[in-house]
């Protein structure tokens, strides 16, 4: 199958009948050969396509000769352009990021503009069969689990990589034989970078005694997946992207629990057995994973989440609908009546500057009919996971909870003989459209390359 087969052959499986294309251009020679094959062989409307170009500002005057360079290709062929510059050693600096690691997030968010603005549905980008060696050795060097060893692959997310089956040879021998034109990354030369050091000292010494090895990683990456698929029959992925493990899950249900919540690498088997012994934990309890994740037991197992997942919003008290990040609440008025499954009150009773909103510090409550005391106690006493306790929505004044929307009405906004005026709150979690892309960003696996 010849390059231009196997763009094709991605093209079908993965790009959307409609909507604009974004094509991530360094000027290097994998982008270009990509873009060229595009527009050569008419495989995707000329009108579709949105080259992406970013200045990463750290090779100084050749950054922004790489930039023109493509700038120029774009003008004289009538390609749409979004160029953008951005300052990654400054940002690395005040992260202590590594350049390699800034360069990605600030493409990364760039890519995430652009989809959430609808200007494209997806982003290519020119990753090739090299890169996905050495993504997986990488991951493998750094101690990875099963799903490090899938690796990229044509699609992960809003991402799509037409030249994930094809290697640096096919692309040189395309490049020569259609006269493409390029730039070249000086540093793609610094083996001070991991992966420049993994692929020119390393890789070219190993395929010299394994000629196969690229085919190799590429069928082993296939069979993790697989296996990935196969198992997680005792896990369930949840709308809002954490994933809750039954309580006699298997050592592999753990691992494909990790990848489906977006942890596919550098957790090991100490995190998998400390998942496991969850289940003969308190409620509660939970264990801290790379990349920010945790696991915490819950009444009815495991729940593998991302604590930034939570949100923090407030909103003045009112009648209507009102929209947050991930969720909405709704106060209406309704009938006088007492109930255990609603949260009704009576709306006279609400103070003048009470709020909606989400937990804080300091927070107190007080139950109907029971005394008053902090909101993470009462929380705790209702055994409310720790997971949820963020998400719900609260009616307070100041530190005094005077609902939990959805859980309890507390005693001084309860119904009572006196009641004239009654309404109910409501909230309801959003999945739509929106969401659905939020965690399919926060899945992909988007990897360092550093020559597009």
């Amino acid at each position: 199958m010849t390059l231009t087969e196997k763009v094709k052959r991605a093209i079908e499986s993965s790009v959307p009948a409609a909507g604009g294309v974004g094509v991530a251009v360094s000027g290097g020679s994998d982008s270009m050969c990509l873009l060229d094959c595009l527009l050569r062989f008419c495989l995707l409307p000329r009108e579709r396509l949105v080259v992406i170009n970013v200045d990463h500002g750290i090779r100084g005057e050749e950054s922004a000769r790489d930039s023109a360079f493509v700038a120029d290709y774009c003008k004289a062929r009538g390609l749409a352009l979004v160029s953008r510059f951005i300052d990654v050693p400054e940002a690395a600096a005040e992260r202590g990021e590594s350049l390699e690691t800034a360069a990605r997030l600030a493409r990364r968010a760039l890519f995430d503009e652009l989809v959430k603005s609808d200007r494209v549905s997806v982003v290519m980008t020119a990753h090739n069969a090299y890169d996905r060696t050495e993504s997986v050795l990488m991951h493998i060097f750094r101690g990875s689990g099963l799903g490090g060893l899938v690796g990229p692959t044509v699609r992960d997310g809003f991402i799509v990589r037409p030249l994930i089956d094809v290697t640096k040879p096919e692309i040189a021998a395309y490049v020569k034989e259609y006269g493409v034109s390029y730039v070249e990354d000086s540093t793609n030369a610094d083996t001070v970078y991991t992966r420049n050091f993994l692929r020119r000292e390393i890789l070219p010494l190993v395929r010299s005694r394994y000629p196969g090895v690229d085919g190799a990683i590429a069928r082993l990456g296939d069979s993790a997946r697989k296996i990935l698929e196969k198992s997680g029959k005792d896990f369930e992925t949840q709308s809002d992207g954490s994933v809750i493990l039954s309580a006699d899950c298997a050592g592999e249900d753990v691992i494909a629990a990790f990848a489906a919540a977006g942890l596919k690498k550098d957790f090991s088997e100490a995190h998998i057995i400390a998942v496991k012994n969850l289940k003969e934990k308190n409620a509660g309890t939970g264990v801290d994973l790379p990349h920010g994740y945790r696991a915490e037991k819950e009444t009815d197992g495991v729940r593998i989440f991302t604590p930034a997942s939570a949100f923090e919003c407030e909103t003045a008290f009112g009648f209507g609908e009102h929209i947050f990040p991930q969720t909405s609440v709704t106060v209406e008025k309704c009938e006088v009546k007492v109930s255990k499954t609603e949260t009704v009150f009576d709306s006279d009773k609400i103070p003048q500057g009470s709020v909606i909103r989400t937990r804080k510090d300091g927070d107190v409550f007080t139950p109907f009919g029971g005394k008053e005391k902090s909101l993470s106690d009462w929380l705790i006493d209702k055994k409310i996971p720790r997971y949820e306790r963020s998400r719900l929505m609260y009616i307070a004044h100041g530190n005094d909870v005077l609902a939990v929307i959805g859980v309890a009405t507390g005693e001084k906004i309860k119904i009572d003989k006196t009641t004239v005026a009654a309404a109910k709150a409501t909230q309801k979690r959003l999945t739509g459209e929106g969401e659905k892309y939020d965690r399919q960003q926060n899945h992909a696996d988007l990897y360092s390359g550093t020559d597009q």
